[in-house]
């Protein structure tokens, strides 16, 4: 297969996000948040990246995933690279975890 430098950040994307679901969220949703991050990667390897990246920033939402800025960033260039539709990235800048917030910890 194939591998373009987008990809192999959308990879890193999904196993940054690995096992960061909401625990209530994956409660409420009643399966798990790892298997669709994985169906996700497939579609893009597969050549269907606006469907990956569309069906990951919707699980992101549905799964209260907290972004790092540097992820929601690589979520928003691939966007954009990929001509997707920017509403679908709409409200996930409100899942960002301010740059401050991780100092106080």
């Amino acid at each position: 297969m194939y591998w373009t430098e987008d990809r192999r950040r959308f990879q890193g994307l999904i196993q940054a996000l690995s096992g960061r679901a909401d625990a209530r969220a994956e409660t409420e949703m009643g399966a798990t948040l790892d298997p669709r991050l994985a169906d996700s990667l497939v579609d893009v390897m597969a050549g269907e990246e606006q469907l990956g990246l569309d069906t990951l920033c919707v699980n992101i939402r549905d799964y209260q995933v907290r972004l790092t800025g540097e992820e929601y960033a690589t979520i928003t260039d691939l966007a954009e690279r990929w001509d997707l539709d920017v509403r679908v990235i709409d409200g996930l800048n409100e899942l960002v975890i301010p740059d401050d917030a991780s100092e106080c910890s």
